[in-house]
Formats: C-alpha cells, sequence, structure tokens
C-alpha cells in the first residue's frame, strides 16, 4: 500500500480513475451509477406488479443521456438472464429488466419529473432539518411510503459487502485456470511494487 500511496501522491495527473476519457467518465459517474439502480428498481417494481413497462420518462441533461441510453440498452439485452456473481455474492436476476428504452424530455413538460424534483427537494430539507408545511410533509410521506431508497455511499457499500471478510474458505481446491490467473496476477504486482520501490 506504501508504495501506491507514494507513487499517487507523486502522480496525480496519471490516476484515471478507471477512465481514460470524458465519455469513459460519464459512465462511472454518481448520474450512471443512479441511473442502474433506478433501471434494477424499475424492473423490480413491474415483477412484483406482474406488469409490462410501458415508458420510462427521463429528465433531458444532454451530457448523461447518451450514456443513459447505451446503459439502458445494454440493461435490456441482458433481459431473461441470471448470473451467478460468486461465493457471498447475490444472483444478479435482469429476468424484467425493461424492454422500452427511455425517453428524455425537459422536466417542466413532464409532471412526474416535476414530482420527482419536488419529493428530492422535501427530502433534502428534512434531511437537513429545514422547515416544510404539513401539506408538503404530508405530499413527500405519500411518496416514500410507496417507494425504497438505495444509498450511494461508502459507508453503505461496507454494510452491504462486509460479509465478504467474513465467509470461510474454499473446502475444494480452485479450478487450475483460476490458480493460474491468480498466480500471474500476483507475479505482476509483484513486479510493479519492485518498480514503484526502487523509483522511491
Amino acid at each position: 500500500m506504501t508504495g501506491a500511496i507514494k507513487w499517487a501522491a507523486a502522480n496525480p495527473q496519471a490516476i484515471s480513475y478507471g477512465s481514460s476519457n470524458h465519455e469513459s467518465t460519464l459512465q462511472i459517474s454518481p448520474n450512471l451509477v443512479g441511473f442502474q439502480q433506478v433501471l434494477q428498481a424499475i424492473a423490480s417494481q413491474s415483477a412484483a406488479r406482474h406488469s409490462r413497462v410501458s415508458r420510462i420518462t427521463v429528465d433531458r441533461q444532454t451530457e448523461f443521456n447518451g450514456a443513459q441510453a447505451e446503459l439502458a440498452d445494454i440493461y435490456r439485452r441482458l433481459r431473461g438472464h441470471k448470473t451467478d456473481l460468486g461465493p457471498g455474492m447475490p444472483k444478479a436476476d435482469y429476468s424484467n429488466m425493461p424492454e422500452t428504452p427511455p425517453v428524455f424530455i425537459p422536466g417542466d413538460q413532464s409532471a412526474g419529473l416535476e414530482l420527482v424534483d419536488v419529493t428530492l427537494w422535501l427530502a433534502k430539507r428534512i434531511e437537513e432539518n429545514k422547515p416544510i408545511s404539513p401539506e408538503l410533509r404530508a405530499l413527500f410521506w405519500s411518496q416514500a411510503k410507496r417507494g425504497m431508497t438505495d444509498e450511494v455511499s461508502l459507508a453503505a457499500l461496507d454494510k452491504r459487502w462486509r460479509h465478504l471478510a467474513h465467509l470461510p474458505e474454499p473446502q475444494t481446491p480452485l479450478p487450475t485456470e483460476l490458480t493460474r490467473m491468480l498466480n500471474d496476477a500476483e507475479k505482476k504486482r509483484r513486479q510493479a511494487a519492485g518498480t514503484i520501490q526502487a523509483k522511491f
């Protein structure tokens, strides 16, 4: 860890954070992370209500809409698939992913988008302990009790995945191919760590 941190401190401009250009940066933006959760929530609501999704209305934001449309298309093509993510991990179920592509319109041209904006504004005020009228509080809770929340934060990630640190050791040997890949990765890591240490 020490070598990596020293290198990062000396080379902050070389850190790509998993993206090498503007388009890639959009793909890992909080906006796109949240949009994945929206699509998953739509799929789960569709399954719970035994209904087909007829339309997905999204606020028009030129910077993000292209990446949102691309992500929605990827999820659409995954429809019907279930994937095992590995030991201790939940199964990824794409069975009910919506088939309809999102429609992008200005927020002031959709009552639904305006209601979302008002609900989010109210949620922020409540979170900040700012005053709101009884009528607006009732409006907020009429929406909140029908919905769901999913936090995007380090604390939420820790809560969701902490159990992975306590999984039992595998009782059977790892497949030969996986063992070879892990050994190769460890060899490369050691070589890279040696190179970094040599620079300092």
